[in-house]
Order: structure tokens, then C-alpha cells, then sequence
């Protein structure tokens, strides 16, 4: 259910009529309607189901934006692979699909559960190669601004952090991983999931890699 609601905060947010998210609208819309009933003495029924869905739509806008439209749990039972761990090789690469700020020429945004590619070079950089397709929802549109490729790239001495879990958004479960890193900005997040356990693994195998030490930390 959490999941659905989230899902649904996202479309409502990133699906635009003119210059506003239609979320927007159906709050706007929602209490003029409410204003409207009461100023002309419409049905008692009238303006409280308009307002009801006015202030519903905000609180779903409000709660699925602190949340970034996505729920992560990690799992409490998670550990590291043990040595030896084998990373990719050439063009090889993982199908993912990734969560957090990407950007592209200059460019920076959050998006949530785009399909992508996880790829390492072999000068062992890590990239995260998303697209963001066009998409419409209840007529609206999503902003073409945004439409292309989308990338994230760290080095393994910049990652600060691993968590194993799951990623919960729309109707989909699936396994995840949230990697922390650093960036010339600061603290970066991606997290990424998978279309199955295998390809966590092997994602994780290839970002152990190059760990020497400790290594970053694992949070369960």
C-alpha cells in the first residue's frame, strides 16, 4: 500500500498541465470548488468532498516529497561477500534501475526508478547510466527538459557507504542497493535495484572489488 501511494505522489509531482504539477491542480482545483459550494450554499456534501480531496492531495504531495516517492528497507541479516570478489569486465554490465541526483552537462535532479545500467570502466570508476523517458499521466505531460540520459559516476575511494535491502515503489519489491559516495558537492545517494538477487550480488562483488581495509561501511 505504501508502495502504491508513492508511486502515486510521483505522477502527481512530475506530470505537468502548463506550468504546475497536476497534483497541484487537483489541490487548487479541490478547495476553489470548496470555496465556491460554501459562498453559494451548494449541498453541505459539495464543498467537504472537494476540500477533502484538496487537503488529501496536498498531505499525499507533502509526505510522498519527504520521503523522495521511494521506501527503502535495509536488511537486517546483510553482509559483505567474502573475498574473492570478481568485478566486471570490459562492456559488461548490470540492468538496474536507479534512484537519486543524477545529472548531465551541467545539469542536476532527483529522479526516482528509472531504467538504467550499472557499468564499471576499466579504470574501475563506477557509473550509473539512467534514461528518462517522456511520459504522460491523467493527460498531463512530464517536463521534455528532462528527457535523455542521465549519469552518475564515483570512484571507489569515494564510496562512503553500502546498504543491502529492498526498494519498495508502485506495486514492486525488489532488491536494492543505497551507495553513498563522495562528490565535489558533498554527499551524494544513488540507490539502485534489481531484477533479481544474482545481479545484486554481482553488483556488490564488483563495488568490493577494490575495497582495501575496512572498507566503507555496511548499515543493515
Amino acid at each position: 500500500m505504501m508502495g502504491r501511494l508513492l508511486k502515486l505522489s510521483h505522477q502527481l509531482s512530475r506530470h505537468y498541465y502548463g506550468a504546475l504539477p497536476v497534483g497541484t491542480w487537483i489541490v487548487i482545483v479541490g478547495l476553489l470548488l470548496a470555496a465556491i459550494g460554501l459562498w453559494r450554499r451548494w449541498h453541505p456534501a459539495v464543498p467537504a468532498a472537494a476540500g477533502l480531496i484538496a487537503m488529501a492531495g496536498l498531505a499525499l504531495l507533502i509526505w510522498g516529497r519527504a520521503l523522495r516517492y521511494h521506501r527503502f528497507q535495509p536488511d537486517p541479516n546483510a553482509q559483505l561477500p567474502e573475498a574473492p570478489h570478481t568485478p566486471l569486465r570490459g562492456l559488461e554490465h548490470l540492468k538496474v534501475r536507479a534512484t537519486g541526483r543524477l545529472s548531465v552537462e551541467g545539469k542536476e535532479h532527483f529522479f526516482v526508478n528509472l531504467e538504467a545500467i550499472y557499468h564499471t570502466f576499466e579504470t574501475r570508476e563506477h557509473a550509473v547510466m539512467a534514461h528518462v523517458p517522456w511520459t504522460r499521466f491523467l493527460l498531463a505531460r512530464s517536463r521534455r527538459q528532462h528527457v535523455g540520459m542521465w549519469y552518475a559516476f564515483f570512484k571507489p575511494e569515494d564510496i562512503l557507504r553500502i546498504e543491502i535491502g529492498q526498494m519498495e515503489y508502485g506495486l514492486q519489491r525488489r532488491p536494492a542497493l543505497r551507495l553513498r559516495y563522495r562528490s565535489q558537492k558533498g554527499e551524494e545517494m544513488v540507490l539502485l535495484t534489481f531484477s533479481s538477487d544474482r545481479d545484486l550480488a554481482r553488483a556488490l562483488s564488483d563495488l568490493c572489488y577494490d575495497l582495501v581495509g575496512p572498507g566503507p561501511d555496511l548499515v543493515a
